[in-house]
C-alpha cells in the first residue's frame, strides 16, 4: 500500500489536479514523480462512478487520491468517500456554519453524522478485523479520511481562525485565483492584502495543527511555497501540462529543423 497522504506530509508533497479523465492518465502520472491527484468534480466533467477508476488507477500508480467535490451536498460527499478517496476538497465555502454541516457530512459519530455502510473504502466491510467492529471501523475512517475545505471567499478568510479550529477538519486547501477575485485584486499574488491573506490563513493552520495546502500554475513557485510554510502543494492541470510539454517540445525540434535547412 502506497503512503498516505498524512505520511506524505513529511516531505513536502506536490501534486495535481486531475481534468483529463482518463484511467491510464491516473496511473501513468503515478510515474512522474507526484505524490498526490485532485480528481476534480467540481470543474471537471465527472461523476462518483467515473471518480472511482481514477481511484483505483491513481493507488495502483502510487498516488494518493483525493477529490475535489461538485458541491456542498451531502451525497456528493458521502459518493466519493464511499468509492474510497482519500480526502475532498471542498469549494466555495463561505461560514463557521457551512464547514460544521460539512463535517456532519463527512465524519462519522462522535465527530458527524455521516452515514455508515461497507464499500469499497473499506473492502465492503472485509478491511478490518470483525472484532474492531463498526465503532472501530469508524474511528479509523475519521482519522484517515481528510476534510479540506477550500479558503477562497472572503466569508471563508474572515472566519478562518475558527474553521481551521474544528475538530474535523483536518486541512484547508488556498484557491489563489478566486481569492483573490473575491478580496478585489484579481490575480494580483503579489499584492501586500493577498500575501497578509496568506500567512493569516497559514498562521491558523499552523496553530490548530492542521495542514496548509496551496495551488500555483508556475513550477518555479514550488519551491517558494514550501518556503513560506505551506504543508503540500498543488501545481498546475495534467491538461495544460500536457500542452506546455508538447509546446516546448516541438519549439526543441522545430528550432533543430531551421538551423538544418
Amino acid at each position: 500500500m502506497c503512503a498516505s497522504f498524512r505520511e506524505r506530509l513529511q516531505n513536502k508533497p506536490i501534486g495535481t489536479f486531475f481534468e483529463l479523465g482518463s484511467a491510464n492518465v491516473a496511473e501513468a502520472l503515478g510515474k512522474t514523480g507526484l505524490d498526490f491527484i485532485i480528481i476534480d468534480n467540481e470543474h471537471g466533467p465527472f461523476e462518483a462512478e467515473s471518480t472511482l477508476d481514477f481511484v483505483r488507477a491513481a493507488q495502483l500508480g502510487g498516488l494518493c487520491a483525493l477529490a475535489r467535490v461538485r458541491e456542498t451536498s451531502r451525497p456528493a460527499i458521502l459518493k466519493l468517500l464511499d468509492i474510497g478517496v482519500e480526502g475532498i476538497i471542498v469549494p466555495d465555502v463561505h461560514s463557521v456554519a457551512q464547514v460544521q454541516t460539512l463535517i456532519e457530512y463527512a465524519k462519522f459519530a462522535p465527530l458527524g453524522k455521516r452515514g455508515f455502510c461497507p464499500t469499497r473504502k473499506d473492502c465492503w466491510g472485509y478491511a478490518y478485523p470483525a472484532t474492531e467492529g463498526v465503532a472501530q471501523s469508524m474511528a479509523i475512517q475519521n482519522q484517515q479520511t481528510l476534510l479540506i475545505p477550500q479558503c477562497e471567499t472572503i466569508g471563508c478568510l474572515s472566519e478562518i481562525e475558527i474553521i481551521a479550529a474544528l475538530d474535523g477538519v483536518d486541512g484547508i486547501f488556498i484557491g489563489p485565483f478566486d481569492l483573490s477575485i473575491s478580496m478585489g485584486i484579481p490575480g494580483q499574488f503579489t499584492h501586500p492584502d493577498f500575501q497578509a491573506a496568506l500567512q493569516r490563513i497559514l498562521d491558523a493552520c499552523h496553530k490548530n495543527g492542521k495542514f496548509c495546502i496551496y495551488f500555483t500554475v508556475n513550477a518555479s513557485e514550488i519551491a517558494a511555497g514550501f518556503a513560506k510554510g505551506f504543508d503540500a502543494m498543488g501545481y498546475g492541470l495534467d491538461a495544460a501540462i500536457l500542452i506546455q510539454a508538447y509546446q516546448t517540445q516541438l519549439a526543441q525540434a522545430r528550432a533543430a529543423m531551421s538551423t538544418q535547412s
